[in-house]
C-alpha cells in the first residue's frame, strides 16, 4: 500500500484499564463529517477498472453510516499530456455521476489527486506544471456545486530527493500555488492540503501557512508499520510475519535469514513504538497546530492489511485507533473498502452484506447491517427477464476483469452520448471476463432457444476473437463453450455489426488453467453451474484491438 514515515504504535493492553488520557486536546474547527472511507483502484491505474463502483455501492455505504467518502484519481491516466493535460470526458462523466450520487445520499464526497506510490517511486518533477493545469479544469467542473465536494491537492507527494528539508520546502511552495490556482476558480469549497513526505504527520506540521481560512489539514496512519504492512510484499517489511499487536515478546517473529538492516531496526524497535504513549503525542501536536491555524484536520488514510494480521488484532487496532481520533475531533477516512485493507472478511468476497467483516464495522463505529444475501445479477435477470450483461457503461451487478490489454469500458462516440468498451494493444490470449459470481443455471435459456447478443466492430482484418462460457467446475478445472466471432460475424470496417448467436450453438471445445495448460473437450462442460462470459483474443497481437456493446442474453 503506502510508504509512512510513523514508527509508531498502538499498545491495547495499557488501555484496558481506560481507553483514553486525560486532558486531552480536541479540534476547534470541526468538518461536517466525522468517518468515511476510500474507494481506491476505480480511478487509478488504468481506464479498465470503471466498473468497480456503482451507485448500489454508495448507497450500502451510507446504509452502514459512512458520511464520506475519499476518490482516489490518477489524473496522469486520465488527462492528455499532449493537449495541454486535458481531462477526458470518460473521467468527468464518472465523476459527476459520484458528485450525484453523494449530493443525492447526503455524503461528502474528495476529489484527490493520486499518484503512484509504490515502492521505489517518485514523485514526477514536471508534477508543479500537472497540477497547475489539472486543478483549474477540476475547479472549474465543481465550483457551482454544493458544499459536498472537496478538494485533495495531492496524495503523498515525495520527491525522494536525498534532501528531505528541501523537498519539504519545495512541496509547500507547490502546494500554496496550487490553492491559489484553485481559488482563482473557486472560492467556496474546502481544499486538502498535506505534508512533502508522503503526507507524514510530521511534515504536516512544517508546511507554511497559506492564509486560506477553508483549508482541511491532512495526514496518514499506518502505525506502527510493522504491524499495519507486516508480510506486504511490497515494502521492506514483506519477510516479517505474525507481528502480535499490542506487542508481545513471547510471540514476536524472528529475523529472517540474511536480515537487512531495515529489518533488523524495525523488530528492535518494535516494542517501544508500540507504546500508547508514542502514539497519542504526534497526535496532540496536530490538534496544537490545527488550532493554531485555525483549520479542521483530518486523517484521510488508516488502515491494516488483512494478509498477514491477527484478524482479531487487526480489530482492535481499528477500535483504539478510531477512539483516539474520535476524542480528538480529527475527522478519519479509512483506507479501503473492498481490498486487502477493506472492510470485508476478504478481497476476493465482497458482496454486501453478507461478507462484510462485522467485528471490524463495530469497531470503527458503523451500523451493522442485517446479513441477509444480497441480490446477484442472475437472481434479478430471472425476475425482470432482463439479462442485460453490459450496456452504456455499465455491468451492474456484474464483476468485470481484463487481462493484457488496454483501453476503457466507457468510451463515447462524438455522434452518441452511449458508452461502450473499446479494448485495445491486445497481447497474445488477452480477455475480458464478465464474472457472474455465483454458478448459474443457463439450461432453461439454452432450451428456449436464447441468443447471446452484442455489438461490436473493429478494423482489424486479422483479429481472432472467441466468445466463451465458462462454467463454475473452473474451481476444479473450466471448461468452455465457445463461439468464434470473425469474417460476417465482425466485419474489419469500424463499423458496429450486431452479433446474435445462438445458446445451443456453442460447443463444448475443452479449457485451460495455469496448472494444467489446455484440455481437450471430456464433454464436462454444464449450462447449470455457468459463472463467466468471456471474450478472448487468439494468438495473434493486436493493437487496434475491437469495440463491444450492448451485451445480453435475448430470449
Amino acid at each position: 500500500m503506502k510508504k509512512t514515515i510513523f514508527a509508531v504504535a498502538l499498545l491495547s493492553c495499557l488501555c484496558a484499564s481506560g481507553l483514553f488520557s486525560q486532558g486531552v486536546s480536541m479540534t476547534q474547527k470541526k468538518l461536517p463529517f466525522k468517518k468515511g472511507v476510500n474507494l481506491p483502484v476505480w480511478l487509478e491505474y488504468s481506464r479498465l477498472n470503471t466498473l468497480l463502483y456503482g451507485k448500489k455501492d454508495f448507497e450500502n455505504l451510507k446504509s452502514i453510516g459512512v458520511e464520506a467518502v475519499r476518490i482516489p484519481v490518477w489524473f496522469d491516466v486520465w488527462s492528455d499530456k499532449d493537449n495541454d493535460y486535458l481531462v477526458s470526458d470518460e473521467c468527468f462523466g464518472i465523476l459527476d455521476k459520484a458528485v450525484k450520487w453523494c449530493e443525492e445520499l447526503g455524503l461528502y464526497i474528495i476529489i484527490d489527486f493520486h499518484n503512484n506510490t509504490s515502492g521505489g517511486s517518485k514523485t514526477n518533477p514536471k508534477i508543479e506544471k500537472v497540477l497547475l493545469k489539472i486543478w483549474p479544469q477540476v475547479a472549474k467542473r465543481y465550483k457551482d456545486r454544493g458544499s459536498r465536494v472537496i478538494y485533495e491537492v495531492m496524495n503523498e507527494p515525495h520527491f525522494e530527493s536525498g534532501n528531505l528539508q528541501a523537498d519539504l520546502s519545495r512541496w509547500g511552495k507547490i502546494q500554496g500555488k496550487v490553492v491559489e490556482e484553485i481559488r482563482a476558480v473557486d472560492k467556496r469549497h474546502s481544499i486538502i492540503v498535506g505534508g512533502g513526505d508522503w503526507n507524514s504527520l510530521e511534515s504536516m506540521l512544517k508546511l507554511p501557512d497559506y492564509k486560506d481560512n477553508n483549508l482541511i489539514y491532512n495526514f496518514h496512519d499506518y502505525t506502527p508499520f510493522l504491524f499495519t504492512h507486516q508480510g506486504a510484499s511490497w515494502t521492506y517489511t514483506a519477510r516479517i510475519k505474525g507481528v502480535p499487536f499490542p506487542c508481545d515478546k513471547d510471540r514476536m517473529p524472528s529475523l529472517p535469514n540474511n536480515p537487512t538492516d531495515a529489518e533488523k531496526w524495525i523488530l528492535a524497535n518494535y516494542e517501544q513504538a508500540s507504546s500508547e504513549n508514542v502514539l497519542q503525542e504526534p497526535l496532540d501536536r496536530a490538534v496544537d497546530f490545527a488550532n493554531k491555524r485555525k483549520a479542521a484536520l483530518m486523517c484521510n488514510e488508516f488502515g491494516v492489511l488483512m494478509t498477514c494480521a491477527d484478524p482479531k488484532e487487526r480489530v482492535n487496532w481499528y477500535k483504539l485507533k478510531c477512539g483516539w481520533m474520535d476524542q480528538r475531533g480529527i475527522s478519519r477516512i479509512s483506507w479501503d473498502y473492498t481490498a486487502e485493507f477493506g472492510l470485508f472478511k476478504s478481497p476476493s468476497e465482497c458482496r454486501f452484506p453478507e461478507n462484510l467483516n462485522v467485528p471490524l464495522l463495530k469497531a470503527m463505529g458503523y451500523n451493522v447491517p442485517e446479513m441477509k444475501k444480497s441480490e446477484t445479477w442472475f437472481e434479478a435477470a430471472k425476475k425482470s427477464g432482463d439479462y442485460t450483461i453490459y450496456q452504456d457503461g455499465s455491468a451492474g451487478l456484474i464483476k468485470v476483469e481484463t487481462f493484457n490489454c488496454e483501453g476503457s469500458f466507457a468510451t463515447r462516440s462524438k455522434d452518441s452520448d452511449s458508452r461502450f468498451i473499446y479494448l485495445r494493444d491486445l497481447e497474445p490470449y488477452s480477455e475480458i471476463k464478465f464474472l457472474f459470481q455465483e454458478a448459474c443455471d443457463f439450461t432453461s435459456l439454452v432450451q428456449s432457444g436464447a441468443n447471446l447478443e452484442f455489438y461490436i466492430k473493429t478494423r482489424d482484418k486479422s483479429i481472432d476473437l472467441t466468445v466463451y462460457f465458462r462454467d463454475m467446475e473452473s474451481r476444479i478445472f473450466p471448461w468452455r463453450a465457445a463461439a468464434n466471432v470473425r469474417g460476417n460475424l465482425a466485419k474489419p470496417d469500424n463499423a458496429w455489426h450486431k452479433v446474435s448467436i445462438p445458446l445451443r450453438s456453442f460447443a463444448d471445445v475443452g479449457g485451460w488453467s495455469e496448472k494444467t495448460q489446455w484440455k481437450n473437450s471430456e464433454k464436462k462442460f454444464t449450462w447449470s453451474l455457468v459463472d463467466a462470459l468471456v471474450f478472448g483474443n487468439g494468438k495473434y497481437q493486436s493493437a487496434e484491438g475491437y469495440s463491444v456493446k450492448d451485451i445480453k442474453i435475448v430470449k
